[in-house]
């Protein structure tokens, strides 16, 4: 790998990134007729998929503060999509499950997903697995060397 193809690597990494971030932060309509942003019905999505679950273990799996979490949900308790009740076990804890509208949109996430795997596998169809290997390689390789400059701009 010569200095030149990896600047070049390096610049479409960039522009790959920048549309990543562009994308993710995006707000859709998962069939309910609101524009939901991706912490929103990312946070639907793992209470669909628990079925019952609770502002601390969201933090677990998010890995932020209950504050953050709670403001997310509180916002969708809100807008209809999220129940909070009293845990039957500990008073105190709230146990979050989806409404109808919550489901609706879970539902549309699910599928959206699927409709993007099969895209992107579709677009692939003539990539070898030694080639897929490879470019998981290539990705490790980057991230190892982005992460070697991450702090460069911290006070030692």
């Amino acid at each position: 790998l010569d200095k030149k193809i990896a600047r070049e690597m390096m610049v479409d990494f960039i522009r790959l990134t920048n549309k990543f971030n562009k994308l993710i932060k995006q707000p859709l309509d998962f069939g309910t007729g609101d524009l939901l942003y991706p912490t929103e019905i990312h946070t639907i999505d793992l209470i669909g998929k628990m079925r019952k679950a609770t502002v601390t273990e969201l933090c677990g799996l998010f890995g932020v503060t209950k504050g953050a979490v709670s403001q997310v949900v509180g916002k969708l308790s809100r807008k209809g999509y999220v129940t909070k009740n009293r845990s039957i076990d500990s008073g105190k804890e709230r146990i979050l499950t989806l409404t109808a509208k919550g489901r609706r949109a879970f539902d549309s996430h699910v599928r959206l997903h699927e409709e993007m795997d099969r895209s992107l596998v579709a677009k692939a169809a003539g990539i070898t697995p030694k080639q897929v290997e490879q470019f998981r390689q290539m990705l490790g390789t980057i991230e190892e060397h982005v992460d070697s400059y991450l702090n460069l701009g911290s006070a030692s």
